[in-house]
């Protein structure tokens, strides 16, 4: 279990990080001072009766505080700040690599346990990787002058102060198995709630159709009973730890008060001297324990940052090939030569062999029974997924040798229910040519029948959707899809049973679409009913790995 790679991180902001130190540092002598100004007060100025003197220590105690809350506020604004841009920096970064994480990851990996350990137990790792830094700054110095001050007051009783310390180092060492399982239980059983409630509430229409909310909410009072079987059991962990500690403290604190008292009654100690003892003995055991709860803390931060090591452990999809070509607007042919492909949990090969030769420009439709492999023949096109063996040229060159971010903008799949998200029209529009002017998203808007019911909506291009695109139907979010391609100046486009879900007018006035802005691109159908596609110049039907072409194919149909 490393923290190595949060160095860097926290190097970004080490001027910001020594100002915190630095302060804390200040903040720490300032509160060290306090109990001896007490020790002066009780005994110089009380039972020595000099009230001017108690005046002013009692003026330089209320001082003291006051600059100590001055220090500390500055300090708690810095450190929030700091914090929360390494927060936010591991954040970023371990999504962005997930997002370049391929699809099989997506499809054995639930969202909630992914959302869970972006969000908590990031927020733990950065919390222990930068409050330890305090804490360990705070209780250094604390104890250091705690225990400098207490054994030039009194080094017997500091002999006895600091003989328990070793029972809190063992206490601590010995639940530090209690303390990693039950937080990992516990960080686990919140990724499936959070998964439950991901997946139910953005499939709610589904629910409410099959009657179903008194089951999905008995199911969530089950897993919320789960949860807190698993929080109870590591608040009692936690809880013994602490007491035990506070038990020894106490321990400490009354032997210290019974050998003391004996000093101070037999007169080799005096009360004001007894009195900032104990309160240096508890500045002291409590900077000891702060210290000694890194250990526990360690072992929590350690189990999330072991779940977060594990998404950053998951290699990437390549981002290029070995000449990182950008593929052209314009269409060209694909080939696919020789491919074989097998998934990895399964034992027997998708495709094997398979060669196809699409001419530019055509329009070719795909057909084959559910598995057959369609959609990953489209993902292996689009560098999705790796073929075990051949190779895919576009326009004549390997697919390895392109750039595959230019080649998944150049080759857009419309589906049959596309993926819009919350924003506004124009953003959706836009997205994926974040650059586009507004003037060409308007004329692309305008050519694929999108500007009318938009220009009909209340704001419209700035009007808001909601999750997914809600607000539009299905064949407006396809419009809004077809406008998005259009955009992209597309290589070839594939329609994966984008159709599926309209009338057959519809459908039909989709294919014309498609047909009339995309004449000169390459364009794959994908469906399950290759009759119903007008103006097709290749049938290619998809069974037992191989690809049937012509009339043959239709047999199939």
């Amino acid at each position: 279990m490393s923290f190595a790679w949060l160095w860097p991180y926290v190097r970004r902001h080490r001027s910001a990080i020594l100002a915190v130190m630095a302060l804390a540092a200040l903040t720490s002598a300032l509160s060290a001072v306090q109990p001896y100004l007490s020790k002066l007060i009780i005994d110089d100025g009380l039972l020595g009766r000099h009230f001017h003197l108690l005046a002013e220590l009692c003026a330089a105690i209320v001082a003291l505080a006051g600059c100590g809350f001055a220090l500390g506020a500055l300090n708690r604004l810095l450190y929030v700040r700091v914090s929360g841009n390494i927060l936010f920096a591991i954040r970023e970064d371990v999504y962005a690599h997930i997002l370049r994480l391929p699809p099989a990851f997506f499809r054995v990996r639930p969202v909630g346990d992914i959302v869970t350990r972006l969000d908590g137990d990031v927020a733990e790792i950065q919390r222990f990787s930068t409050d330890s830094v305090l804490a360990v700054v705070n209780g250094v110095l604390l104890l250091i002058f705690s225990a400098a001050i207490m054994a030039a007051m009194s080094p017997d009783l500091t002999l006895i102060a600091a003989c328990i310390l070793p029972l809190h180092l063992l206490l601590r060492h010995r639940a530090r198995r209690q303390v990693s399982e039950s937080t990992r239980e516990v960080r686990e059983w919140r990724g499936v709630i959070t998964h439950f409630l991901v997946e139910t509430l953005g499939a709610a229409k589904a629910v409410q159709s099959a009657g179903a909310e008194r089951w999905e909410r008995d199911r969530l009072g089950g897993l919320n009973q789960g949860l807190l079987r698993r929080v109870v059991r590591q608040q009692l962990v936690g809880y013994t730890i602490g007491a035990l500690s506070s038990l020894l403290s106490h321990l400490t604190t009354a032997v210290v008060f019974i050998i003391g008292g004996w000093e101070v009654i037999h007169g080799s100690l005096t009360v004001g001297t007894l009195v900032a003892f104990t309160a240096y003995l508890a500045r002291g055991t409590g900077s000891a324990t702060s210290l000694m709860g890194l250990y526990t803390a360690y072992q929590r931060a350690g189990v999330s940052l072991k779940r977060v090591q594990e998404l950053r452990d998951v290699e990437p999809m390549r981002a290029g090939g070995g000449g990182a070509r950008v593929l052209a607007a314009r269409s060209g042919p694909i080939r696919f030569q020789a491919v074989s492909f097998r998934y990895p949990d399964s034992e027997r090969a998708l495709f094997e062999g398979l060669t196809l030769d699409i001419a530019a420009g055509s329009k070719v439709v795909l057909f084959g029974d559910s598995g057959a492999g369609k959609s990953t023949l489209i993902d292996l096109l689009r560098g999705f997924v790796q073929p075990d063996c051949g190779r895919i040229l576009l326009d004549g060159a390997d697919l390895s040798d392109y750039d595959l971010q230019s080649v998944r903008c150049r080759i857009p799949v419309l589906e049959t229910d596309p993926v819009l998200f919350r924003g506004s029209i124009l953003d959706n529009l836009r997205y994926g040519h974040f650059d586009a002017p507004a003037e060409r998203v308007f004329e692309a808007a305008r050519q694929t029948g999108v500007e009318p019911f938009v220009l009909a909506l209340p704001e419209g291009y700035a009007t808001e959707l909601g999750s997914r695109g809600a607000g539009l139907s299905t064949g407006q979010r396809q419009r809004v899809a077809v406008a998005r391609a259009l955009l992209g100046s597309p290589f070839a486009l594939v329609l994966d049973e984008a159709t599926s879900n309209l009338d057959a007018a519809a459908a039909r006035a989709m294919h014309a679409l498609i047909d009339r802005y995309f004449p000169q691109q390459t364009r794959i159908v994908i469906t399950h009913s290759p009759d119903a596609v007008p103006r097709a110049d290749r049938i290619l039907a998809l069974r037992d790995g191989r690809v049937i072409d012509g009339e043959l194919a239709r047999a199939y149909a």
